[in-house]
């Protein structure tokens, strides 16, 4: 009961942050909300996500799907397009379109809650500026991770921590209309609230000294990418999300829509569940491992 309650209670302090810079998607514990996890356990370091893996949900409600796209009304956008440009997988990737200042747009993945911060030893993701954006030319989408700080045996300590490129100026700069891929460890990061070793916020930290004074600091809700407030006219993509913790790998390939990898993908009706890389549907099994075949062959894969 004393779990529910601190998971119940930071979702509280989430919805009333949304006023404010923190992530404001929602933050209960999986194991609390019907959220289909077939995958949660699986490590892969090309984890395709398609718009048929997520839902779409007004900011400050709880999750109902391990991805949720979680958008502020009016004006606000995401979606996974082709490109643009070629994306550091596959074909694919999630763009965001913040219109107005008050606009903001988090996708947020809910597997790995319950992981403790000391654990992780890789997170990173891609990201791509549209050219056409007349946002302030360093802002980018930052990765963001809802934080329980003190660790589940103590009560309170929500936060978000975020990590933004434009605070990593040794790993390049920003630029428009290339994939540039950040690395959040080593990285600098901040905290939207009051953390050990961080009394008034924003404090641009190494995630290296965070960790150290959070000892006990969890992953309390979503793991994703995230877009504003603040970022009026900014058109922004973003692919290869990845986290590494307890020896396993999971990174986040997204696409509009899933291609066939072996033949088994094929089998079983799971031709109608995807499509060519012109994204064109098969007519059935046989066209799609002959797609397969093809495609191995001129691969050298046979």
């Amino acid at each position: 009961m004393a779990r529910s309650m601190k998971f119940l209670s930071a979702f509280a302090v989430a919805s009333i942050a949304a006023c404010g810079t923190d992530s404001t998607a929602p933050t209960i514990r999986t194991s609390e909300v019907s959220i289909p996890t077939a995958a949660a356990s699986r490590s892969s370091s090309n984890i395709v996500v398609t718009e048929s893996d997520i839902a779409r949900q007004i900011e400050d409600t709880p999750p109902t799907r391990s991805w949720v796209f979680y958008y502020r009304v009016p004006t606000s956008t995401g979606a996974f397009v082709s490109g643009p440009g070629t994306p550091p997988l596959g074909g694919g990737s999630f763009e965001m379109g913040t219109v107005l200042a008050t606009d903001k747009g988090t996708l947020f993945n809910y597997d790995h809650v319950g992981t403790r911060l000391v654990d992780i030893t890789a997170l990173s993701y891609a990201t791509y500026r549209d050219p056409a954006s007349t946002a302030p030319a360093v802002e980018l989408p930052s990765m963001n991770i809802e934080v329980d700080y003190n660790g589940p045996g103590v009560t309170g300590g929500y936060t978000s921590l975020v990590f933004e490129p434009v605070y990593n100026p040794t790993q390049g700069a920003v630029e428009a209309g290339v994939w540039q891929t950040w690395n959040g460890i080593p990285g600098i990061w901040w905290s939207t609230r009051p953390i050990n070793g961080c009394a008034t916020p924003p404090c641009y930290q190494p995630w290296s000294d965070i960790v150290a004074a959070n000892p006990n600091a969890t992953i309390l809700g979503g793991f994703g990418v995230n877009q504003g407030s603040g970022s009026a006219e900014l058109i922004a993509a973003s692919d290869a999300l990845s986290i590494d913790a307890n020896g396993s790998s999971w990174t986040y390939n997204f696409e509009p829509f899933r291609t066939p990898i072996t033949k088994d993908d094929c089998k079983n009706d799971g031709w109608q569940g995807v499509r060519d890389a012109d994204g064109v549907p098969f007519r059935n099994q046989g066209q799609c491992v002959s797609y397969v075949n093809h495609r191995d062959h001129e691969s050298g894969d046979n």
